[in-house]
C-alpha cells in the first residue's frame, strides 16, 4: 500500500544514548555458570542442530507481592550461521527506570566448543523510547553480546523488580508465546499472595495453562514461528497470555478519568486564552479550528512523563504558562478549552499498535499508549489529536484510524476508532495545449483533501524549500514525464487547512509530428500512481483497505492544428470492490475533456479475496489509458510550411 501511509501509522521520535554509568536502575551481577549454561552446553552437544534461528528456551518466573513484582527471565537463542547473527543477534530489554530495578545476571555467548564470552558493562546502550505521539516512560537497554558467530548461542538472564507503590495505573503483564522464529520450550510461572486477586486469559493454541490457587503455570514446546505480514498489527494475531489486577473495563475508565481530571486542579488562564484564540472567530467551527491549531502548534511537545506523571497530566495552568507539555498535557488542555466554548468533549485512550478489540484479553490501561479528544457534532464524531500539527480538525488523523480505543465515558467498552470512507482523496486537473513544434504546454492542479492533505504537508514541511522543489520535480519526472522541468506553487502548505493544492506549469519538449495526422495516447498519470500505491500485500491475513476517492480531468486543446476525430470510450465500470466512471466531452470550441472518477471505499478484504482485489486494481489501470486521433487541418499544415 501507499508508502507514506505508514508515516501516519509509524511513530516519529528520536533516541538518545545514555552511558552505562549514567543509566539509572541497572545493576550488574554477571555470571558464566549455572543451570542456563548447563542447558546451553548440553544443547551444543546435540548430533543435529537446527538450520534456522531458534529460541531454545524462554522461561519467565513472576512473583507478585503486595508492593512489588519480581520477574526472572531466562533466554537461550541459537544462530546457525553468520548471516543469522548479523540479522538477529541483537537483543534488548525494556524497563521503566522510575519504578523498576533491572539486574543483569548473564549476557553472554557460547560457541560450538562451549567457550563463553560475557558482555562488557561499559558498552551498554540505554535508549529513550518516548515520542511525541505516546505516553511512555520506558527505556530500551541494548545488549551487545560479544563473540556471536555461526553455530553459537546467546544466553540472557535478568531480573526486573517493579515498585507497585510508585505505579499510577493498574499492574498487568502481556506474555507473548510466539516469536519470529520457532521456539523449543516456553515456560511461564506466576504466583501471587492470597491478599491479591489476579485475572488472566490466553489466546495461545501452542501453550497450555493451568491455574491453581494463587498460581498460574503455562508451558509449551515445539512452538512454530509467528507468521507476520506486510500490513497488520501483529499484536492482534500473535499468541499471548495476559494477567492483571482489574476485572472490568469500567475500572480502567475510572482509574484513567481520575488521573486525567487532575489536570483540572488548576485551570488559571484558560478563560483568557480561549478569548485570545477565538476573538476573531464568530462560528463554533472556526473556534474549534483555532483552538485545535493553537494546542497542536503553539504548545511545544516536551517529554515530561516523570514519576507521578506517566499517565497523570500536569495541571492546565502550568501547561498554559510554560507553553509545553507531553501528549496527555496537550490533550487535557485541548479538552478544557473546547469545553469553554460549549463543546462536550471527552478524552479517549488509543492503543496505536492494535486494531482488534476482541484481542484485548484482560481489562488494563497497559494496552493504551496515546490519548485524543473526541466529541459529537452534527451527528458525527470528531476526534482531535493534540500532537498532530497538519490534520484539519474535521478529519481524524490517519495514523490512529482503525486502532483500538477506549472512551473515558462510563460503561464504554474498547472499540475501533472510526475510519473515513475515503482516507485518500485527490482531485487532479490537467490542461494540455499543443503547439506547432510538436510540444505541449501543461498546467496542472492537484488538490489533496483531508488526511491526504495532512500526509503531503508532513512530507513537504519536513524538507527545506530547495529540497521540496527537488522532491516535487523528481516525483513529476517519475510519474508524468521527464521531457520538462516543471515549476511548482504549493497552496496552504503551512496552514492547518482541509486541503493542500499543488500547482505546476511545464513546457514539454517536442515529441509529436505536427505535419501528420495525430495518434495520441497517454496514461492518466496520477490515477496510475494512486492505484499502484494501493495494492494489497498481505499473504497470511485479511487486509484493511483504507479507501480511495480520485477525480481526474484532462483538457486537451489542439489549437487548430488537428481536428479530433476519435475520442476515448465512455466507461461505467462497477464491481463489488468499487467503481470507475469516465466521461468524454468535445466542446463547441473543439477541446476534448476527459474526466475519470474512481471510488473504492474503506473495507476489510478477506485473505481469499486479496488477489481478486489486486486484479480489480489492475483492470482499472488498464482503463487509465487516454487515446484519441486527430485529422491534420490543411490551414495548420500550410501555415507551418
Amino acid at each position: 500500500m501507499r508508502v507514506f501511509l505508514r508515516l501516519c501509522i509509524s511513530l516519529i521520535g528520536f533516541s538518545c544514548i545514555i552511558s552505562a554509568h549514567a543509566s539509572k536502575g541497572i545493576d550488574w551481577q554477571l555470571t558464566e555458570s549455572g543451570d542456563l549454561f548447563d542447558i546451553a552446553r548440553t544443547y551444543q552437544k546435540q548430533a543435529e542442530l537446527p538450520d534456522e534461528v531458534t529460541l531454545i528456551l524462554q522461561a519467565n518466573d513472576v512473583h507478585v507481592a503486595d508492593n512489588h513484582v519480581t520477574e526472572h527471565v531466562k533466554k537461550i537463542w541459537f544462530y546457525p550461521n553468520a548471516r543469522d547473527v548479523e540479522n538477529d543477534g541483537d537483543h534488548s530489554i525494556y524497563y521503566n527506570e522510575k519504578i523498576e530495578r533491572l539486574t543483569l545476571l548473564s549476557i553472554a555467548s557460547m560457541n560450538s566448543l562451549g567457550e563463553v564470552k560475557s558482555m562488557d558493562p561499559s558498552v551498554i546502550q540505554v535508549l529513550d523510547t518516548d515520542n511525541s505521539r505516546s505516553f511512555s516512560d520506558s527505556k530500551k537497554v541494548v545488549l551487545t553480546i560479544p563473540g556471536l558467530a555461526g553455530g553459537s548461542l546467546s544466553i540472557i538472564e535478568y531480573k526486573l523488580i517493579r515498585d507497585l507503590s510508585k505505579q499510577e495505573s493498574d499492574w498487568s503483564k502481556i506474555h507473548f508465546t510466539q516469536w519470529g522464529y520457532p521456539a523449543d520450550q516456553f515456560n511461564l510461572s506466576i504466583n501471587w499472595p492470597a491478599s491479591k486477586q489476579l485475572f488472566w486469559s490466553s489466546n495461545s493454541s501452542d501453550v497450555m495453562c493451568k491455574a491453581e490457587e494463587n498460581q498460574l503455570l503455562c508451558s509449551g514446546s515445539d512452538i512454530p514461528a509467528f507468521k507476520n505480514d506486510n500490513n497488520i498489527y501483529w499484536r492482534d494475531h500473535i499468541g499471548q497470555i495476559a494477567i492483571g489486577e482489574l476485572q472490568n473495563w469500567q475500572q480502567v475508565i475510572d482509574t484513567s478519568k481520575d488521573a486525567m481530571n487532575k489536570a483540572l486542579s488548576d485551570t488559571t488562564g484558560a478563560d483568557e486564552l480561549v478569548q485570545s484564540i477565538t476573538a476573531d472567530s464568530p462560528s463554533i467551527d472556526e473556534k474549534i479550528s483555532k483552538i485545535h491549531e493553537f494546542v497542536a502548534r503553539d504548545i511545544r511537545y516536551v517529554s515530561i512523563s516523570e514519576l507521578g506523571h506517566t499517565i497523570t497530566p500536569h495541571d492546565v495552568a502550568s501547561v498554559i504558562k510554560n507553553r509545553y507539555g507531553d501528549c496527555k498535557d496537550k490533550s487535557m488542555l485541548l479538552n478544557e478549552l473546547l469545553r469553554r466554548i460549549g463543546i462536550n468533549s471527552y478524552p479517549v485512550l488509543v492503543a496505536t499498535d492494535r486494531s482488534a478489540p476482541e484481542e484485548l484479553l484482560i481489562p488494563t490501561l497497559g494496552y493504551f499508549n496515546h490519548v485524543v479528544i473526541c466529541f459529537d457534532r452534527q451527528s458525527q464524531q470528531h476526534c482531535l489529536d493534540a500532537t498532530n500539527q497538519d490534520t484539519y480538525w474535521l478529519y481524524t488523523p490517519s495514523w490512529i484510524q482503525n486502532t483500538v480505543t477506549l472512551p473515558l465515558v462510563n460503561s464504554k467498552q474498547p472499540s475501533i476508532l472510526a475510519n473515513s470512507l475515503y482516507r485518500w482523496q485527490l482531485n487532479a486537473s490537467t490542461q494540455i495545449t499543443f503547439n506547432r513544434d510538436g510540444g505541449q504546454s501543461e498546467d496542472q492542479k492537484r488538490q489533496f483533501i483531508g488526511e491526504y492533505a495532512s500526509s503531503m504537508k508532513n512530507i513537504l514541511l519536513s524538507r527545506t524549500e530547495e529540497e521540496r522543489e527537488t522532491w516535487l520535480t523528481n516525483q513529476y519526472h517519475d510519474k508524468v514525464t521527464s521531457l520538462s522541468e516543471p515549476e511548482f506553487d504549493v497552496i496552504n502548505l503551512s496552514e492547518m487547512a482541509p486541503q493542500l493544492v499543488i500547482n505546476s506549469r511545464a513546457k514539454i519538449k517536442p515529441f509529436l509530428d505536427s505535419s501528420a495526422n495525430l495518434e495520441y495516447e497517454e496514461n492518466d498519470a496520477w490515477l496510475i500512481d494512486e492505484l499502484n500505491s494501493m495494492r494489497l500485500q498481505n499473504k497470511h491475513y485479511d487486509e484493511h483497505f483504507t479507501g480511495l476517492k480520485l477525480h481526474t480531468e484532462y483538457l486537451y486543446d489542439t489549437k487548430g492544428i488537428w481536428k479530433i476525430t476519435r475520442t476515448p470510450p465512455v466507461l461505467n465500470f462497477k464491481y463489488n470492490f468499487g467503481s470507475l466512471r469516465r466521461q468524454i466531452e468535445l466542446t463547441p470550441s473543439k477541446k476534448l475533456i476527459v474526466t475519470t472518477d474512481i471510488e473504492i471505499p474503506e473495507q476489510q478484504i478477506k485473505k481469499n479475496q486479496l488477489e481478486a482485489f489486486n486484479r480489480f486494481l489492475d483492470l482499472l489501470k488498464q482503463e487509465s489509458m487516454i487515446r484519441f486521433n486527430g485529422l491534420l487541418l490543411k490551414t495548420s499544415h500550410k501555415s507551418k510550411t
